[in-house]
């Protein structure tokens, strides 16, 4: 029978690159709803690889993967390796979301910060107006604890800090139900580290989502996510 209180179940999953030795063979995990689950090992050993399987994007980063990945969406059971494309397509960002390893990853140097994830929402929900998506990118701002006027700026004008939040409210902007954050934390100082895992933690609580934690740092691996996974 089928668990309902999984999120993700991946199955015998073996990824990599070309002709070269896969960099992930035959793994297999479940994480489960409203879970925080680290996939925790060293830089290389393919924690990276599942992030690109889990997304439906490991043929858009040169690689290839066999085996089964099943996102339990709102809609039904997705494949996100062995299913359609489309169907992949159609979920990230609406109910998979991702905080990507350098913040500046997230966004267009040339545009605002506001003008990045307005992109996102005119994209995804139809019939957003201007005011509509303003207000939805003050409450994001609320969400992360950053100043409203901070919308109005560039990239390149935000500290350290400030772009893990921006880049936080950007994969938060659809609500997703699942949410993949690939060495949030790295490069950061302490205190602001600590920062952005209490914003992390309470909007997991407020928003009953289920995370994804890939990280190197053993000390955030037990103190942040409910169980890791050793690569």
């Amino acid at each position: 029978m089928k668990d309902l209180r999984n999120c993700l179940e991946v199955s015998g999953l073996t990824a990599g690159y070309g002709q070269e030795k896969a960099v992930v063979e035959n793994l297999s995990f479940v994480l489960e709803r409203e879970e925080c689950l680290c996939l925790h090992g060293a830089s290389g050993c393919g924690k990276s690889t599942v992030i690109w399987a889990v997304m439906g994007v490991i043929g858009e980063m040169g690689g290839y993967a066999e085996g089964r990945v099943l996102y339990q969406a709102l809609h039904g059971d997705v494949d996100m390796v062995g299913g359609s494309g489309e169907e992949a397509r159609r979920l990230r960002w609406k109910e998979i979301a991702l905080v990507p390893q350098s913040s500046m990853n997230s966004f267009n140097p040339a545009y605002t910060i506001q003008k990045t994830i307005n992109e996102v929402l005119f994209q995804h929900e139809e019939g957003m107006g201007k005011q509509e998506a303003d207000e939805r990118c003050r409450e994001l701002f609320d969400l992360v604890r950053l100043e409203e006027k901070v919308l109005g700026c560039y990239p390149g004008e935000l500290s350290g800090g400030m772009k893990q939040r921006a880049a936080i409210a950007l994969a938060l902007a659809l609500n997703p139900r699942l949410l993949i954050l690939d060495e949030a934390t790295t490069g950061l100082d302490v205190i602001v580290e600590a920062d952005i895992l209490w914003v992390l933690r309470r909007l997991r609580q407020e928003k009953n989502m289920s995370m994804l934690f890939v990280s190197h740092d053993d000390r955030i691996a037990r103190a942040f996510c409910d169980r890791r996974l050793e690569f």
